[in-house]
């Protein structure tokens, strides 16, 4: 990229300065030429364009999580290989550079900054998005005293095997020093985030990382099997309160950790009081206080008016149907996943009364929505759409049909995401058992007998894991031989639990 790069249709962003670059690509100060406002650019490279699919399907996941606290998504696109995102451009200081300048910050400010994360969190995780990348250079405070969480656009939904290797070798994106074993082993989750916030309220409280390390293993190495210094040990300021909680946050195991980013921002709120001026970096109180201040005062009293009665609901013919699926199949396709769930999820209803529940048509379109449901994020009715469409399935075809237990390996891979890992791992393990009868080696058994590897890994025992991935290993290559697209994920995925066990 170069200053003067003109991106966007009809050429309407003009690249003007690079503020930052990362293993993964760079971020450039922008002006929108037509609306004639700053903007800030970000770029990310793409080695593999079957990812470009992917990236955009993020962009727009990002573009619909609307908080203060997260700079907003405007546009995406790509230029010269690299994909790109147009965002809101942030005034501030990344909280990396603030210790730079004041080693650690005090108590009040450190956990104003992460109660501040933690709303921003709270909303994410219901959506579900999980950031998977939080740290210090990912942390914005704006003169006013807000904090901006930056990079949701390049963090959210990455599976382990989409962009490999980066600053390790291990699962990504993520960075060795702020990271959840859980997700370094590809089982992302709500909890994973806590850690990270765990590992930046360390350092914000301490001035030093959890745990240092010469290599990236080390250090991952060390998260995986040492327990941290208390961080009240090096700062006397931190209470012992604040001290369990940031042992909490940064505890092995997701199920140790809080519950949610709700319960920490509440818990972190009681430990600021005053603030004293962060020279250059906070010195004044923004006008939009004033406006924030004013909301939080907000108090719904009564109850609401009993609602109107509503006209009913034209049942539409079996066509209406048909060309209605094809509709949302297209919107799907062009990545546009929330309008084609709102137009199957209000035909639904209509469709069973005039079709019946056994027909061919009605079934495939609940499948359809659960299928856009996951496809858009919305891992939550995902979990409810797959388990119904997995009820009305087995009445009629049996427990054994391959749509049913698409439905029940989706329902579980849709409770992952939602980082309920020890659902997930029973509902997977129960499918497995129920499989058992069949082919030990077809493709749907191989996939499910992984799954279930990397959610024993993400909740912690490793052992088990590794063993039924050296097995599900040995069995892949005895039957289908060293070149199944399945056995090079699987011994890659081995080495580097060698590496980071032995590092």
């Amino acid at each position: 990229m170069r200053r003067g790069d003109l991106l966007g249709e009809r050429e309407r962003y003009e690249l003007d300065q690079a503020i930052g670059r990362g293993g993964m690509g760079e971020v450039w100060r922008a002006y929108d030429r037509f609306l004639d406002r700053r903007l800030a650019v970000k770029f990310t490279r793409v080695s593999d364009e079957s990812l470009v699919g992917r990236f955009e399907q993020e962009a727009r996941s990002t573009a619909w999580f609307e908080h203060p606290g997260v700079p907003t998504v405007y546009d995406f696109g790509s230029h010269e290989g690299n994909f790109y995102l147009v965002m809101q451009y942030v005034e501030g200081t990344t909280v990396d550079h603030v210790l730079d300048a004041e080693e650690r910050l005090s108590v009040s400010w450190a956990s104003l900054v992460a109660a501040q994360v933690c709303a921003v969190l709270n909303v994410a995780h219901q959506r579900p998005l999980v950031h998977r990348d939080l740290k210090p250079s990912n942390l914005m405070l704006c003169p006013d005293g807000s904090v901006k969480v930056l990079d949701f656009g390049a963090a959210v939904g990455l599976g382990p095997g989409d962009v490999r290797r980066t600053t390790t070798g291990l699962g990504a994106p993520y960075t060795p020093g702020y990271t959840a074993m859980e997700q370094v082993y590809g089982s992302p989750s709500p909890q994973s985030d806590l850690y990270s916030l765990g590992c930046v309220l360390y350092e914000m409280l301490t001035g030093r990382p959890v745990f240092l390390g010469n290599t990236p293993y080390e250090v991952l190495r060390r998260h995986e099997d040492e327990d941290p210094t208390p961080p009240r040990v090096l700062n006397p300021d931190v209470s012992s309160a604040l001290d369990a909680l940031v042992l909490q946050l940064l505890a092995k195991q997701p199920a140790d950790r809080p519950l949610s980013a709700d319960e920490v921002y509440h818990r972190l709120l009681e430990f600021v009081s005053s603030l004293e001026v962060l020279p250059g970096i906070v010195d004044t109180i923004a006008p939009q206080h004033l406006y924030s201040t004013a909301v939080s005062r907000i108090q719904i009293t009564g109850t609401a008016p009993t609602a109107r009665p509503t006209e009913p609901v034209e049942l539409p013919t079996f066509d209406e149907v048909v060309q209605a699926r094809a509709e949302a199949a297209e919107l799907a396709d062009a990545g546009r996943y929330t309008q084609a769930a709102e137009l199957l999820s209000d035909l639904t209803e209509p469709a069973r009364l005039v079709l019946g529940d056994d027909d061919p048509e009605y079934m495939g379109l609940r499948l359809d929505l659960a299928d856009v449901l996951f496809q858009g994020g919305d891992y939550r009715r995902a979990v409810h759409a797959y388990r119904a469409a997995a009820v009305t399935l087995t009445e009629f075809y049996g427990p054994d049909d391959p749509h049913v237990l698409n439905c029940r390996e989706q329902e579980a891979v849709s409770q992952a995401h939602l980082g309920a890992t020890g659902t997930a791992l029973t509902h997977l393990e129960g499918l497995l058992d129920d499989l058992s009868p069949g082919s030990p080696y077809d493709t749907f058994t191989l996939r499910v007998r992984e799954r279930i590897a990397r959610l024993k890994l993400a909740a912690g025992r490793t052992d088990e894991a590794r063993k039924e991935l050296t097995d599900l290993l040995a069995d892949l290559t005895s039957r289908y031989g060293d070149d199944h697209p399945q056995a090079e994920g699987l011994r890659t995925l081995l080495y580097d639990l060698t590496q980071a066990g032995t590092g």
